[in-house]
């Protein structure tokens, strides 16, 4: 007789948030320093705030988008944006993946951020969401930005994150 061995790999919701918080770090430090910057301060925002609010909010099934706005510092208006919207269904989905390569590309479709520019990360949540300490901020305005879709950058079996630059 036979015994076959099997193996299911199940991942739980916290599992794919904390993988697709820490991939979305390293996608913005890319980002960010592929525009000229240092990416300093998303490191100490990130460690400070930015993955504990954005883990929690992914858990909960409540981020919808997360946000880097590049900006003339004293200005309202955007000089660049990328978002990252978030959806949870991955259901087909049978491992967790992110498609750096992808997204690198997409770089140089995307214009970079003039001189001397800013950035700060911003999270959008759906209502009901639970209390993470964010404060309400208005976006920086896009004037004559155009949003283009770069498509899927990060997959898991139940948390997906795409990317969308403004050109």
């Amino acid at each position: 007789m036979s015994v076959a061995n099997t193996f299911a790999q199940t991942f739980t919701r916290t599992q794919t948030a904390i993988f697709v918080a820490d991939k979305m770090r390293n996608l913005m430090k890319a980002l960010v320093i592929d525009a000229g910057l240092n990416p300093t301060a998303l490191m100490d925002a990130w460690s400070d705030w930015l993955h504990d609010a954005a883990r929690k909010l992914m858990e909960t099934g409540h981020l919808t988008k997360l946000i880097i706005e590049f900006y003339q510092p004293g200005s309202n208006t955007a000089s660049g944006r990328w978002d990252f919207p978030i959806r949870y269904d991955g259901t087909d989905i049978d491992d967790m993946w992110v498609d750096v390569d992808y997204f690198r590309q997409s770089f140089a479709k995307a214009p970079r951020p003039p001189a001397g520019c800013s950035y700060r990360v911003l999270l959008q949540h759906s209502p009901g969401a639970p209390s993470v300490g964010l404060a309400t901020v208005q976006l920086k305005s896009l004037g004559s930005l155009a949003a283009r879709e770069a498509g899927t950058v990060i997959a898991t079996p139940d948390i997906m994150a795409s990317a969308t630059y403004y050109r």
